[in-house]
């Protein structure tokens, strides 16, 4: 039985009514007392007097807490001259507010994961924070001065506004972003979804301050915004505080801002042809679908399953499979409030003829639209869908995505109608929807490269939300289970280490009653040694990946089924088994996937397409000067034995030898490889010692392989280096990459290695760093710009990496500054506050990765292998909250004075 009141709406405002001083219930903030709107599923929402809505959607068990606010404008509602506006005001709202200089450290010292969102109907800024209401009382305030008292000014657009172009060179570098928006432009005539959110370069350009300040008044208003707080929180707190807080805006003298350009219906085809040196090309249509307020939409969303499914839909299997004339194809609704879009693409080599393949996906979609689907493949897409909204019950950050999308279609309360529509929608209406909208009248056609006027759809007007919503009763989502430890030490005592055999198999159980009453296991199988590997990197790889496309008498399709009615996630490969599933399902899932790992059937037909598939992969990054520049970088730390399977290769090696690999020499590696040698099997969930001992007792009779396991060995870091400057030019290539990176001889169990973590971040691991404070913040220069640690466990061959990405014509000055960045801290050092700061929020942020329960059996996996379990991961924090600056400075210098650092750019001409 659900924790949740039924009540929430009363009993939460009366409790409000009864925190509020006399004086202030008297008269003094009559705007701040909420007025209890509407309740559903356990969620409830409230308005005050200026228009401000409240949703409280309360997950008790949860660890953390999201915060969002809501603003229902993107930039459907961008005028002449403000494309991009939205977006750009969404990055200058992460600056100054009210007291607070930077709101992007404020929130990294609350060991907050936050970010900001633009679409064509909302902006949004959301952050996600452990389960204490002091830090939400924080985030609340934090995000009522972004609203009430955001103070950007015209330095911060000047620095910002080549952000954000940036932002839009990395897109046109993309060739996937590309075909995106070029198809967003051809599927809407007069609507607002036909602009692109990142907006022109001239608008993001020239855009002056005022019009920014202009359009900020003009939507940044409370009657066209919300706050949507979920997850484990006081509501009668959190609705008192947020009352009190957002009752001090003011709407504008004006009315609030509305939109009424609608599609006509036309008997047209819109059709784009690129032209990129993009190393693929890519064949995408579009059919307009109606809103989200629109039943037949839901609909249509199961029928296009049939045609769409990854696994099991027929668009896939047509065109990789079985004709070969993509490497991928895939097809899916967007939902969007006013208008949606079925969109499809393929992608194939950079030789392959587009109007074959643009007429191959179109004549696919069409066609299996006209025809319709069965009843089974509708219950099948209807089976999948309903297991998504069960597992929103561990999951309130994704329900409150759906819960703010689903306010700007109209009201929160679509999100639990949305769901009903999944449960009721016929076969007939399924069809009916199919054959109205998937018609060659309705459609828009994007190619990258290198008759009878049907009868055209009409547009009804959709009735309001409230009516859909209107006397709707919903069950509460959430669930009550075990409280999440607060701690990797809480989490290592919960640890079970479960004896199996020997050396040979090791076992780590975390029993808990979890969220959603979930199970996750993982078994590894670890395989091989040098010599059985050694030459046969892209085989071994194929066989492996191979492992997952059916076995036990099951092809891919019956394999994905049969998992999918016990609602498991999955993955099988040579090495590995995963599997999260409810716990009562997780013994019959794990032995249909024990099952086909045993005898797999190795499908020759997917062997083509994976191949086909890194052909086109590595072609595309042959085309790509950050990609080679890579490249090159690496392969300047070889210095491994000839033919040693972790040996760097360069590109066209790689693409010949992946050309070359045949399948008899996959099903070889397999033959050779395929049984269990070194088992590390973890387990979180409702289990018991005796369970796991059980699912043990079905691995060990699995096939042995005939090769014995020996760990492959690193070669420590080279000492000697070949550090000239690497630079890869390409024409038509607006973005560029600016990598520094040495390899460190130092291992993770150092004990310098703390220290050197605390040193990496505070040079450039957050949004508080100096690279990101520098380069990000003062100087505009990059859209991304860090500094990235990677220790490894066994051997002595950690890697640190600088990067930045710039526009082209910035590269040049984003490697003076990182280079000027690294010089400065290797000659002054990090002062005590710098690495305090860092100290903080290295621990504050494992606080809120631990809260994570699917992560939980990661680490045990992990921990079985290279001793890093939690009870080591307490000891490493404990060991970061004892450095001094001192010792951080002096670790930093031990390992990056004098070590070989490479320099490569990737760039356009």
């Amino acid at each position: 039985m659900s924790l949740i009141p039924r009540r929430l709406p009363l009993a939460v405002f009366l409790a409000v009514q009864m925190l509020m001083p006399a004086a202030e219930a008297a008269g003094k903030t009559e705007a701040a007392v909420p007025k209890a709107e509407a309740e559903a599923g356990g969620f409830a929402s409230y308005r005050l007097a200026n228009g401000f809505k409240i949703i409280l959607a309360p997950f008790p068990s949860a660890a953390s807490v999201r915060v969002e606010l809501l603003v229902k404008t993107g930039s459907k509602q961008e005028g002449y001259g403000e494309t991009g506006m939205a977006h750009l005001l969404e990055h200058m709202l992460f600056k100054s507010a009210g007291p607070r200089a930077d709101l992007k450290r404020d929130l990294t010292a609350l060991g907050a994961t936050w970010n900001g969102t633009t679409s064509t109907d909302r902006t949004n800024y959301f952050e996600v924070v452990a389960a204490e209401p002091e830090k939400v009382d924080e985030v609340l305030r934090l995000e009522a001065d972004r609203f009430i008292r955001a103070s950007f000014t015209k330095a911060h657009l000047t620095s910002e506004m080549t952000v954000v172009r940036n932002e839009l060179e990395r897109n046109d570098n993309d060739p996937g972003s590309v075909v995106m928006r070029a198809l967003q432009r051809q599927s809407y005539f007069w609507h607002g979804y036909g602009r692109p959110t990142i907006g022109a370069r001239s608008d993001i350009e020239d855009a002056p301050f005022e019009a920014l300040q202009a359009f900020h008044r003009k939507h940044y208003r409370p009657d066209n915004a919300a706050l949507i707080v979920t997850g484990n929180f006081d509501a009668q707190r959190v609705l008192a505080l947020a009352s009190r807080l957002f009752a001090e805006a003011r709407n504008p003298a004006e009315p609030k801002p509305a939109t009424w350009t609608r599609e006509e219906p036309r008997a047209v085809i819109n059709r784009s042809e690129l032209f990129l040196p993009a190393g693929t090309t890519i064949a995408a249509s579009g059919w307009k679908l109606p809103g989200m307020r629109d039943r037949s939409l839901y609909a249509f969303d199961l029928g296009v399953s049939a045609i769409c499914a990854q696994d099991w839909g027929s668009l896939r299997k047509d065109l990789v499979l079985e004709r070969k004339l993509a490497v991928s194809a895939r097809c899916g609704a967007q939902f969007q409030p006013d208008y949606s879009l079925l969109v499809g693409s393929a992608s194939a080599g950079k030789d392959a003829d587009a109007e074959a393949l643009g007429r191959a996906l179109r004549e696919h979609l069409e066609t299996a639209a006209r025809q319709g689907i069965t009843q089974e493949q509708l219950e099948r897409a209807r089976q999948a869908e309903l297991n998504g909204y069960e597992r929103l019950a561990s999951n309130h950050e994704s329900v409150a995505s759906l819960l703010s999308r689903a306010e700007v279609a109209g009201d929160w309360r679509l999100f639990f109608w949305q769901r009903d529509r999944a449960r009721d929608v016929t076969l007939e209406e399924v069809n009916a929807a199919l054959r109205k909208w998937v018609v060659p009248t309705n459609r828009a056609d994007v190619l990258l490269r290198h008759g009878d006027q049907p009868e055209v759809p009409a547009w009804t007007a959709a009735p309001a939300a409230q009516e859909l919503v209107a006397g709707g009763q919903w069950p509460a989502l959430a669930e009550v289970s075990d409280p999440i430890p607060g701690s990797a030490a809480e989490l290592g005592r919960a640890t079970t280490r479960i004896p199996l055999d020997g050396e040979a198999a090791k076992a780590a159980l975390i029993a808990r009653k979890t969220q959603g009453k979930l199970a996750w296991i993982s078994l590894n199988n670890d395989y091989g040694n040098v010599q059985a590997l050694s030459g046969r990197r892209v085989a071994c790889n194929f066989g492996s990946s191979l492992l997952a496309y059916g076995g036990g008498g099951l092809d891919r399709d019956q394999l994905d089924a049969r998992l999918e009615a016990l609602q498991a996630q999955w993955s099988l490969s040579l090495g590995e088994i995963t599997l999260e599933v409810p716990r009562k399902n997780a013994e019959a899932a794990l032995d249909i996937l024990l099952s086909a790992w045993a005898s797999p059937s190795l499908p020759k037909n997917e062997f083509e397409r994976l191949k086909a598939a890194t052909v086109a992969r590595l072609e595309a990054a042959l085309k790509d000067p950050a990609a080679v520049a890579a490249n090159q970088a690496t392969l300047r730390f070889d210095n491994y034995p000839d033919g040693h399977p972790n040996q760097p290769w360069p590109l066209d090696r790689q693409l010949a030898a992946v050309r070359a690999t045949t399948y008899e020499q996959t099903r070889q590696c397999v033959a050779d490889l395929h049984g269990i040698a070194n088992v590390r099997l973890a387990a979180v969930g409702d289990f018991t010692p005796n369970d796991v001992q059980a699912i043990w007792g079905k691995v060990a009779r699995l096939p042995k392989s005939p090769v014995p396991y020996e760990r492959i060995r690193e070669e420590a870091a080279p000492t000697a280096v070949d550090t000239a400057p690497i630079v890869v030019r390409m024409p038509a290539k607006p973005n560029a990459s600016v990598v520094g990176q040495a390899l460190l001889p130092i291992t993770d169990d150092s004990p310098d290695f703390p220290a050197l973590r605390i040193a990496a971040k505070v040079l450039g691991g957050d949004a508080d760093s100096r690279i990101w404070q520098r380069l990000r913040e003062k100087e505009g220069l990059a859209y991304g710009a860090g500094v990235s640690l990677a220790g490894r466990s066994f051997d002595p061959r950690s890697s640190f990496r600088l990067q930045a990405s710039a526009a082209s014509p910035q590269a040049a000055a984003a490697l003076a500054s990182l280079k000027a960045e690294l010089e400065r801290a290797l000659q002054d050092g990090f002062s005590e506050q710098e690495v305090e700061r860092a100290k903080r929020t290295w621990l504050e942020e494992r606080k809120t990765g631990l809260r994570s329960e699917k992560g939980f059996v990661g680490v045990l996996s992990a921990g079985l292998e290279n001793g890093h379990d939690y009870a080591w991961i307490a000891q490493y924090d404990a060991q970061i909250s004892r450095l001094s600056a001192a010792e951080v400075t002096a670790v930093f210098r031990k390992y990056l004075q004098g070590a070989p650092l490479v320099w490569s750019v990737g760039r356009g001409e």
